[in-house]
């Protein structure tokens, strides 16, 4: 995809923002919250232009990605067009892509809204040496408005960058998954995981859990989703724990292979132990499959304990498969929170509706008005 798309080019209707971000076909959660918005339309009718500032190749392929974006974003400025400019953040290099993009909008006198992602970001501002920490919170507090995924993130930004609004903002999940009833298998035997291989996902965790599960109930089996740099330190893993002949590796899975994952799942873990607001606990939830997850981030803003899934503490095992042996053997409790965590997910993630609420948004920037701080109404 070209950095500017081909049918909302500067010039030809008038942009009203500009958001800067991974593109749709990448891999990661950011990636899948701005492929749902173009899937939704949000970026077919010229109104909003999205540059990509990043690619899933080397070193010299991202940074040329970065300055393409950049080239034409200032494109777009020199048109006199992109009142607002919309960053997806999370933390390290994504954040000093962005802050370029920021101090540059802020020159130019254009609206800000920073949308911050990733679940380590106070700890990665914390952990800058001093000169770099100053800059961090100058480029934060240059923002108009700032949008997070957590109850704990708007509370430690509301700290550090007092008098700017700042609003919880639901992740998008696609619409179609509420529209339309997933095949659901009658007897599904799959765990099933979905994200990156790292060890912040915890998957390590699920491993010894899943081994006391399988050792009870020998018929389950393991599906790992997803691909990153400790792929062969869990396969080893799988084979230190005699769980190769009921875990399998799945590698990352596009729209409709995950689909029917979620299809052939009993449940889904999420063993993290950092998030912000998960798309894949989301998806889960809205395709009405029960989740086990810890409760970290913003996951307990999404599930409350026993009335959308379970919540276990991070970094334990044994209340992994205590909550995994609970959903397993109880199909009258997977039923309930499945549709409890339906409702839910649908009162305020639809893809349409986040859509209409960020439209509302930039208008509302773009003439010179913010609305007061809170949680954004949809």
């Amino acid at each position: 995809m070209a950095a500017v798309d081909q049918n909302s080019r500067p010039g030809k209707l008038g942009v009203v923002c500009v958001m800067v971000g991974p593109g749709p076909q990448a891999q990661g959660g950011v990636a899948s919250v701005v492929k749902v918005y173009a899937d939704a339309g949000l970026l077919g009718a010229g109104r909003v232009v999205l540059l990509e500032s990043y690619s899933n190749a080397g070193k010299w392929k991202k940074l040329k990605s970065a300055a393409s974006a950049l080239n034409a974003f200032l494109a777009v400025l020199l048109h006199g067009q992109g009142q607002v400019l919309h960053v997806h953040v999370s933390s390290r290099a994504s954040f000093w892509r962005k802050a370029v993009f920021i101090w540059v909008a802020s020159a130019a006198r254009r609206r800000i809204v920073f949308h911050l992602h990733g679940g380590g970001f106070r700890t990665f501002v914390e952990g800058l040496n001093p000169l770099a920490h100053r800059l961090a919170l100058a480029t934060l507090r240059s923002s108009d408005v700032l949008l997070c995924l957590s109850t704990p993130v708007s509370e430690w930004l509301r700290s550090v960058a007092p008098g700017i609004p700042v609003r919880w903002w639901p992740n998008p999940v696609p619409t179609e998954l509420f529209d339309a009833e997933l095949d659901h298998h009658p007897d599904p035997q799959n765990v099933l995981f979905l994200g990156a291989l790292l060890p912040a996902k915890g998957v390590d965790d699920l491993l010894q859990g899943f081994a006391a599960l399988w050792q009870l109930r020998p018929q389950a089996r393991l599906v790992l989703a997803g691909s990153g740099p400790e792929e062969p330190v869990l396969r080893r893993r799988v084979d230190e724990l005699g769980l190769s002949s009921c875990v399998s590796f799945a590698g990352w899975l596009g729209p409709q292979a995950k689909l029917q994952a979620l299809a052939g799942a009993r449940m889904l873990v999420l063993p993290s132990h950092l998030e912000a607001q998960p798309m894949v606990l989301l998806e889960a939830m809205a395709a009405g499959v029960p989740v086990v997850s810890t409760a970290v981030g913003g996951v307990p803003d999404l599930i409350s304990d026993g009335d959308h899934g379970l919540l276990v503490p991070p970094k334990d095992p044994a209340a992994l498969c205590l909550s995994m042996l609970r959903l397993w053997d109880d199909s009258d409790l997977r039923g309930r929170l499945a549709q409890h965590a339906r409702l839910r997910v649908a009162e305020q993630h639809r893809a349409d509706r986040v859509c209409e609420a960020l439209m509302n948004l930039y208008s509302s920037l773009a003439a010179g008005r913010t609305r007061s701080p809170g949680t954004v109404e949809l």
